[in-house]
């Protein structure tokens, strides 16, 4: 049936997070509180898509070790570990909630702290429906700078796929993604309309990210016909810590959330050193008049000459031994671990399943079965003993 090209409000979140003086330095329940106040306005505002920023649950980590306070360091890790937030949990139950309540979808960027695995930490941004279901968690594939002292690399698999809302499939891009053109290509290739770019609104380094944000963001736009919701964090002066750690970056706070259309068009935003949200009003009709000039998907593909190879699997650091046996089946992992089925990181891995030994395979024969082999075998006898006087 012919349908119209769906139209929806998109809403750009730039409030910032909760930090705190030592020796606690966050505060993941005020922070959450806010964002539910927030995602109330915007939907109060027409909004169906409402985006956070890069690990804006509890906080970007603005801070990285001091080789002289090392000791000091390891009790912030530790309280930025406590501050993440599981999926799923009774954090995620309340955003989930949110989105039911208000007829919202939220992209929101979170502090990922992963049950299975001890002291394991993502980044990663947690997809939710309208509906109130948890319908995707992409984790960042590589970590930037200080992030690294912190986070596990995303894995490939599930990792790597885009979901579908009702108006269509929605991407993630978490700050230096945007500079790997192969993993926005994956994302392109697959269809997302819509690409959630998350990044932590601060210089960077070399005080670059305010050139370099709205530029990768617009490359996406641009390259993908598609839609960006540009989701950055500022954190006004007032609300810096001043007791925090030592080697931190609060004072670069800028912002920078706008929407980006896929003519590489800035429609709202950019919005800086100040809190507040963007919005901007999405018609995915403009995404395929993009296509009609340059279609990654179409006559602009040459997938013929240049190709993309991605992990279709998901990768677990446990593999049982009997996966390295010749001609195993494939079998969940949580089967062969007995664990539960609904694991976050749930795998399939090869398995080598028993085999019945020669007794076991006569015990369990029928009647039909013996009478069906002693006639092939009489008729093997009998092959036999011809092929015998033959020779005689």
């Amino acid at each position: 049936m012919l349908k119209e090209y769906p139209k929806f409000r998109a809403a750009a979140v730039q409030v910032s997070p909760v930090y705190h003086d030592k020796p606690i330095y966050f505060d993941q329940p005020a922070t959450l509180a806010k964002y539910l106040d927030a995602i109330k306005e915007a939907a109060d505002n027409g909004a169906e898509l409402v985006v956070f920023p890069e690990l804006a649950i509890p906080g970007y980590c603005h801070f990285c070790l001091e080789i002289n306070r090392g000791p000091e360091y390891t009790g912030i890790w530790a309280e930025y570990l406590r501050h993440g937030i599981e999926v799923p949990s009774e954090e995620t139950d309340l955003l989930c909630r949110a989105a039911r309540q208000n007829k919202v979808n939220i992209v929101m960027g979170i502090n990922e702290r992963v049950a299975k695995y001890g002291g394991r930490q993502h980044n990663a941004a947690l997809f939710i429906n309208k509906q109130g279901e948890i319908v995707h968690v992409h984790r960042k594939v590589n970590i930037t700078v200080q992030e690294l002292l912190i986070h596990t690399r995303g894995n490939g698999g599930k990792n790597l796929w885009i979901p579908e809302f009702d108006f269509g499939k929605i991407s993630s891009l978490i700050c230096g993604e945007h500079n790997q053109p192969m993993l926005w290509n994956n994302y392109i290739i697959q269809g997302a309309k819509v690409n959630c770019s998350m990044w932590p609104g601060y210089l960077g380094g070399a005080e670059e990210l305010p050139w370099v944000t709205p530029a990768m963001t617009t490359a996406v736009a641009a390259t993908g016909a598609m839609w960006c919701v540009l989701a950055a964090e500022y954190i006004p002066p007032e609300k810096r810590p001043t007791d925090f750690y030592p080697n931190t970056s609060f004072y670069q706070s800028f912002g920078g959330s706008a929407i980006i259309s896929p003519f590489g068009e800035i429609v709202s935003g950019p919005l800086r050193d100040e809190e507040g949200i963007v919005y901007g009003d999405i018609d995915l009709k403009v995404n395929e008049m993009a296509r009609g000039i340059i279609n990654i998907t179409g006559l602009y593909s040459r997938w013929d000459i240049l190709s993309l190879r991605v992990r279709q699997n998901d990768y677990e650091p446990i593999v049982p031994m009997e996966a390295m046996e010749e001609g195993a089946p494939a079998m969940p992992m949580e089967t062969w671990q007995g664990t539960s089925a609904g694991a976050s990181a749930a795998a399939t891995v090869p398995y080598a399943a028993p085999q019945p030994t020669a007794a076991q395979r006569a015990a369990d024969a029928s009647p039909e079965d013996i009478k069906e082999l002693k006639a092939k075998i009489a008729e093997l006898e009998r092959l036999l003993a011809k092929t015998e006087s033959k020779k005689d």
